[in-house]
């Protein structure tokens, strides 16, 4: 069986393209699975009382949101 060397390089470019969009997929999977876990909501560490909570400031549950709003004066 013999080839020709256009066939040639048009195989060798097929397997260089799986090759890179492999990769490239793999990438973009990784990267959606460790942005997932960011993404997924925040969990109240101190029962719902927000004042003396050590992450109080990061905190962005409606709970902790609505206590900051009130500490601030009522200013948004």
């Amino acid at each position: 069986m013999r080839f020709s060397v256009a066939q040639m390089e048009s195989r060798r470019e097929f397997f260089r393209s799986t090759a890179r969009y492999g990769v490239l997929l793999l990438l973009a999977a990784g990267a959606t699975m460790a942005g997932r876990g960011r993404l997924k909501g925040q969990t109240c560490l101190n029962q719902g009382l927000c004042g003396g909570c050590a992450v109080f400031d990061r905190c962005g549950l409606p709970p902790a949101l609505s206590a900051k709003r009130v500490s601030s004066g009522g200013r948004s």
